[in-house]
């Protein structure tokens, strides 16, 4: 089973857009919802995967592998290179 999980902001469309396209490919998620501690979760993110500089959101990770934002994420998507990070 796939463990994906996105951080999120409620009021951010690509946030919205994100989810969006996970429902659309029935892949369940967990979203953890940043707008209370947004520091704090850029600062985990960056330094849990080596990645410095994370300052928005979405933040989606698949299987404990950063993938990135929405952009990141479409291309994936649209490239078929999705189904790598999916078991």
């Amino acid at each position: 089973m796939n463990k994906i999980t996105i951080y999120t902001s409620e009021m951010c469309p690509y946030c919205i857009k994100a989810k969006k396209l996970l429902k659309m490919l029935n892949l369940d998620f967990e979203e953890i919802n940043s707008d209370g501690n947004f520091d704090e979760m850029c600062e985990s993110l960056s330094q849990k995967y080596n990645r410095p500089g994370i300052s928005t959101v979405p933040q989606i990770i698949i299987n404990d592998h950063y993938i990135g934002g929405y952009d990141d994420l479409e291309h994936l998507y649209k490239t078929k290179k999705l189904d790598e990070f999916l078991k």
